[in-house]
Formats: C-alpha cells, structure tokens, sequence
C-alpha cells in the first residue's frame, strides 16, 4: 500500500479516534477531526486537553477510522505548534466542515494548537470480494 493509499482510505472518512498514553502509561481516547494539508495530517485541540499534556509527556498516537471501505489504523508522533501561519492556515483554509472559533475563540488565542501527525505506519482492514484484507505501509 502507499501513502496514496492511505490518504485515500482517510479523505472525508470524518472524525478519527485518538490514542495517547500519560507518562505514567494511562491510556487516552479522544474523538479529533484530522484534515490534510497537502500531504500532512493535522488536527487541532486545546493546550489545556489531557492530549495536549499527554502528547507533551509522549508524543506516540495512533488514530483510528471507519469510513471508505476501510477501517483504517496509524501511528506516528505528534509534533506540536503554535505556529501563526499554520494555524491562521487551517482556521482560514475551509480544511474544517465546521468553525473552530466555537472551540476555540480566536485565531490567535494560544489555547489552542495544531498538532501535525507525522505518520510512521498504517494499516487498513479492507473488504473486498475475496473477503477481508489486511493492507500495510511503512514510512522510509
């Protein structure tokens, strides 16, 4: 499978369910709404979240989707900002069906951040005609 490949599977799949893990090894779930930008996958949360600290404390998530013929699972690690441009980016760009000022207030607030998934593998659960197939990617 390529990243293609799971890009296709995740596209307008909708809302993903987050994994993280505390520091002292608590599992977390969390319903996020991941959009692309280009080729990366983003999606934004409050600083003051348990994810937010948990990602601090152990950036490793996975996410979790059931949409497009697929159940589509990837891991990866976060990587955080408060970037303006990037921020402003997805507050302005339509990548959300919603507005994230009802989360979040403003553009600029700093209660809030983006989280870029950089993606280390994925597989996606595929039914098919030959019944049930399991399809797998890997970063280089």
């Amino acid at each position: 499978m390529t990243w293609d490949d799971v890009l296709g599977y995740i596209d307008g799949a909708g809302l993903g369910h987050l994994a993280t893990a505390s520091v002292q090894g608590e599992p977390h779930s969390a319903l996020v709404f991941v959009v692309r930008r280009g080729d990366d996958l983003y999606f934004t949360m409050r600083t003051t979240s348990n994810k937010a600290r948990n990602l601090v404390a152990n950036p490793r998530l996975s996410v979790m989707w059931q949409g497009n013929g697929a159940e589509t699972y990837l891991w990866g690690e976060a990587q955080i900002t408060q970037e303006q441009s990037i921020k402003s980016d997805l507050w302005n760009g339509g990548y959300f069906p919603f507005e994230l000022a009802h989360f979040f207030g403003t553009e600029d607030s700093p209660g809030w951040c983006a989280v870029r998934i950089a993606p280390t593998r994925a597989v996606a659960m595929v039914q098919g005609e030959q019944g049930l197939s399991r399809r797998s990617w890997r970063a280089n």
